[in-house]
């Protein structure tokens, strides 16, 4: 399980709190606060709050104990698949490199499960000896989903995996992707703006916009109750300025004056929660 616990990205991200267990996604809009919360787990940006990964703060911790988190309770697949190679070294290597520098296994082993990963996202075994220059970028990212899965990690993280794919390609990453969860106990968190990717991948959703959670649940996506979930799903949202108080105070079509002026009260239900003044105030 990994728990956020008020994890704030000054001007990006505020005060975002959950408990990820299953497979989860976060939906928003670009510069939302999803892409915060990515970097912030993998410490590459300055954050305050907690984010708790077996017991550990990693936000805390030195460089040694993160690096025994990485790969074996989390790993990450970036929306660029470029970021995760070095052009320098063919594919075999980098698998070779994360097994043996986290004591998981020798180069054999490495390779054995390297390439049993690669076969569960229809790649095969040669793409092993070639360069990331020399693949596809549909390609170099099925290989970027086979070497965060292939060591088994508690949860993976997905980053707009559709990004500069065609449309064809999209549909065959996203089957990949459902393939190799019943090839892996892995589970994923999925950080995307497309809500047809999330509907397919996982079972509870958090809908973040201007750095705020505004709602969350396991039927956001088919029963949306925050009127910028509404009409983020109809695509009508309008770009507006964060309101003072509800973020979404500024275009939202039922803003009143306590919108404006006051943080919303969270809504909380059986299954999920929303944060409107819609709604009957139940308690943090």
């Amino acid at each position: 399980m990994i728990e956020y616990r008020c994890l704030t990205v000054r001007g990006k991200l505020n005060c975002f709190t959950a408990r990820v267990e299953g497979n989860v996604g976060v939906l928003g809009q670009r510069d939302s606060g999803k892409e915060e919360i990515v970097r912030a787990t993998f410490r590459l940006v300055k954050a305050e709050g907690e984010v708790i990964i077996d017991g550990i703060n990693v936000l805390k911790v030195n460089t040694e104990e993160l690096n025994r988190l990485l790969w074996t309770k989390v790993s990450l697949v970036t929306y660029d698949p470029k970021a995760m190679f070095n052009p320098i070294y063919d594919i075999a290597s980098h698998f070779v490199e994360v097994s043996v520098s986290h004591e998981l296994g020798g180069s054999s082993c490495a390779l054995e499960l390297a390439k049993e990963a690669l076969k569960v996202l229809g790649e095969k075994e040669e793409v092993l000896y070639m360069y990331p220059h020399q693949l596809s970028t549909f390609r170099l990212k099925r290989v970027a989903i086979a070497l965060a899965l292939f060591t088994e990690p508690e949860h993976v993280f997905v980053e707009d995996v559709e990004y500069g794919l065609g449309e064809l390609e999209r549909a065959y990453i996203v089957n990949s992707l459902i393939d190799a969860l019943s090839s892996y106990s892995s589970k994923y968190v999925v950080f995307d703006n497309d809500p047809a990717v999330l509907s397919r991948l996982v079972d509870y959703v958090y809908v973040v916009y201007k750095g705020e959670v505004v709602e969350e649940g396991s039927e956001v996506l088919t029963r949306p109750m925050h009127p910028y979930t509404v009409d983020y799903l109809d695509g009508v949202v309008k770009d507006s300025e964060r309101g003072q108080g509800c973020v979404y105070s500024n275009a939202c079509r039922f803003s009143s004056q306590k919108c404006r002026e006051g943080t919303p009260n969270t809504f909380r239900y059986p299954g999920g929660a929303v944060r409107c003044n819609l709604y009957p105030w139940r308690g943090q």
